[in-house]
């Protein structure tokens, strides 16, 4: 074995070295109990073996005390240090401490009573076992679920230190200071406890702070993640407490605005609609912004047929562009037959984001979406999507920040909004592993842009792109409807099919764009705010206009067999009936271009809810879209209602006009009776036919209708 002078010095590098790292760990972790004590340890081990040394020369009981009391005193660090980080408050530490004390103090007697060197070897390997014993269960207990990696590193060395100074203590004979120096035992358990354990010790000390901050981090993660779980359902609450009173502000000030008489009324109405609009709007955003940040799903990649998807991502903004009379254009760069695995639900998002602040922010030239390979590897295409518009343009030192959320730039404070939707387009951009890439000149627009990496898809699926001889695609339709979720369905719809539409919201915008454009089909509601279709098409019978032979669909939930009749005696080719169904109005679309005879049957259940009505939504909107549709409409519905029964007396066509609105959104989303019974008063009131009870049964009919609904809405919880 190694002579004991090499292994003092050998242990008193080592305990120098242990000092140096419990430093270091206890600065990385100074918030941690027990790492300020753990470094006073090892000095004070380095001053007992020190003094153990000293005493070899000058062989006296003053510096046999000292050294033992040394490190007794280290133990009872040790022990306190590892207690401390653990935060034990048994009775355990107490007892050990009183026990290492007595130990030296019998040290102490017994080096003054001069009595064999064997007795006080046994003392001390007894303070050892002890030590070994104490710290095992501190580990045990406490440490080994919690601080697994740490753990296994003092349990091991505590077990070799038990084993081999129970050993000691069992087998080593009597035996002198000479013998002592140069036995076996000696240097192996000098060996172990002033070498090997040190470099244990200090390990294992730096791995369970280690994960006591890897802890900390899961903690503060989770808190996190229930704060924003807790932000979402504050907002998505709070949200739906707004949208109340906001419905009802719209409500009444477009009433005021359509009843008074004095112009002046106007302005001050026009004012409170636009600002409950944008308060509409910013709810919106901010909960988009929340459920980024509260859902971390996985990406759900599937085959796109990326040109054909393209194009009728255009279809549904190409109407907005052409109200604001500005060049729309797709510039598409790609193979034509271009297929990609990718998550097109978010890649739809981003494109309508970034196309719709384009159109927004754009008074006069033109807005394109430009598509372009950036590089092409053997299973995957590199594709840049750049959106370049001829707007006003941004200054420069704005640019950086339009990416963070509730920042806008010059012109965006000008025009309004939330200064949300970038912010949003580059969360997403992060969960598809790119980023957005701003370039603006001042008065000559900008570009946002993005390379996005996808993977090649089933190529042969192109080859059967609408290869259905049953409809028509392509054709140029103009639809003139008043309601937004009307007009959403019916474009998403027909966007599908590639037909180019062109969108007017009330009677006389449909007679200007029918003066300047060419259409395959009109489709037309019956019931607008400005005109009724049927004063619309005799309005386009006493007038020069470009749709002369323009088959018109009459687009209305409004059919009884004389409004029937009347439809058919002004023209009509056909009826779409509301609610909208895909099927039905595919149909109509391709009947229009023949001499097929017009199928006027809409299939409407007699129920109080109709379960299937929620999944059209489901194909235009997303899930939260489709929850905040029916929830706007369930929570005002009554005050409709109540609203209908004051017009009844005071203004019969504002009634009228609510009734029909208030049956075509019933209708569209599934209150089939409740929809229906609207409609049926509707009708009276436009015959000046007299109600029986003005309104009371619809009231009752409605609570039905709603009784019905949240039953569906439990079941579909549960």
């Amino acid at each position: 074995m190694l002579d004991s002078a090499t292994l003092y010095y050998a242990s008193a590098a080592m305990m120098a070295v242990m000092t140096l790292l419990n430093y270091l760990t206890w600065r990385t972790s100074k918030n941690t109990p027990g790492t300020l004590i753990y470094i006073f340890y090892p000095m004070m081990m380095f001053a007992a073996v020190g003094s153990f040394a000293l005493h070899g020369y000058l062989n006296n009981i003053a510096s046999i005390s000292i050294a033992n009391s040394l490190f007794f005193c280290s133990s009872i660090i040790h022990a306190l240090a590892i207690r401390q980080f653990f935060a034990d408050k048994s009775a355990g530490f107490k007892v050990f401490s009183a026990i290492t004390a007595l130990f030296a103090v019998m040290m102490i007697v017994l080096a003054f009573n001069e009595s064999s060197l064997r007795s006080r070897i046994l003392l001390s390997d007894l303070q050892h076992i002890l030590e070994a014993i104490f710290l095992l269960y501190l580990f045990i207990k406490y440490g080994y679920k919690s601080y697994p990696n740490g753990s296994i590193v003092y349990i091991l060395i505590l077990t070799i230190i038990t084993f081999v100074f129970t050993g000691r203590t069992l087998l080593m004979g009597d035996i002198n200071t000479a013998k002592l120096l140069s036995g076996n035992w000696f240097s192996i358990t000098l060996f172990i406890n002033g070498v090997i354990a040190p470099m244990f010790y200090a390990t294992g000390m730096a791995l369970l702070c280690n994960e006591r901050r890897e802890q900390n981090l899961n903690q503060l993660t989770e808190k996190a993640q229930k704060d924003l779980e807790i932000r979402g359902l504050f907002l998505s609450t709070i949200s739906h407490e707004i949208r109340t009173p906001l419905n009802g502000i719209l409500g009444s000030a477009q009433l005021m605005m359509n009843q008074s008489s004095d112009p002046r009324d106007k302005p001050y109405c026009e004012a409170i609609i636009n600002s409950a609009e944008s308060l509409n709007l910013l709810v919106d955003k901010v909960l988009d912004y929340a459920s980024l940040d509260q859902h971390n799903e996985a990406l759900y990649e599937e085959d796109v047929e990326f040109k054909t998807w393209l194009h009728n991502l255009c279809l549904l903004l190409s109407p907005l562009a052409e109200q604001k009379r500005l060049h729309f254009e797709l510039v598409y760069n790609l193979p034509e037959q271009a297929c990609y695995y990718c998550d097109q639900q978010k890649l739809r998002q981003i494109i309508i984001n970034l196309m719709g602040n384009a159109i927004k922010f754009t008074d006069k030239g033109e807005v394109k979406i430009c598509v372009d390979l950036v590089k092409e590897q053997q299973l995957e295409h590199t594709i840049r999507i750049s959106v370049v518009d001829s707007g006003p343009g941004i200054e420069a030192d704005e640019i950086e920040y339009l990416t963070e959320p509730y920042v806008q730039s010059s012109a965006g404070k000008e025009k309004g909004g939330t200064g949300l939707g970038l912010a949003i387009t580059s969360r997403l951009l992060d969960k598809l592993g790119s980023h957005l890439d701003i370039t603006s000149e001042l008065g000559k627009g900008s570009s946002f842009s993005f390379d996005i990496n996808l993977t090649l898809g089933e190529l042969s699926l192109v080859e059967q792109r609408h290869q259905s001889k049953e409809y028509l695609t392509g054709l140029d339709i103009l639809l003139v409807e008043d309601l937004d979720l009307n007009q959403k369905i019916a474009i998403e719809f027909m966007a599908d099919d590639e037909h180019k539409i062109k969108l007017a919201r009330d009677g006389q915008s449909a007679i200007t764009l029918m003066k300047q454009h060419h259409f395959d089909v009109v489709l037309l509601d019956m019931n607008l705010p400005d005109l009724t279709g049927q004063e619309v098409l005799k309005t386009l019978k006493g007038i020069e206009h470009k749709n002369q032979r323009t088959p018109v669909l009459a687009f209305t939930a409004s059919l009884s067999p004389d409004e029937i009749k009347e439809y058919f005696s002004l023209g009509i080719k056909d009826i779409v009936g509301k609610p909208i169904k895909q099927q039905k109005l595919r149909q109509a679309l391709s009947d229009s271009q023949n001499n097929q005879t017009p199928i006027i049957a809409v299939e409407l259940s007699d129920v109080l809810y109709d379960e299937t009505a929620a999944e059209t939504l489901t194909s235009s909107f997303s899930d939260d879209e489709v929850s905040s549709i029916y929830n706007e409409f369930v929570l005002s519905a009554r005050n409709k209602l109540v609203r209908a029964q004051q017009l009844l007396g005071e203004n019969k066509e504002q009634c009228i006009k609510l009734l029909h609105r208030q049956a075509s959104t019933a209708l569209q989303l599934g209150f089939n009776r409740y929809g229906a019974e609207l409609k049926k008063i509707e009708r009276r009131l436009l015959d000046n036919k007299p109600l029986k009870e003005p309104l009371s049964d619809v009231i009752v009919l409605w609570q039905d209708s709603l009784e019905q609904y949240l039953k569906h809405v439990r079941s579909e919880l549960s």
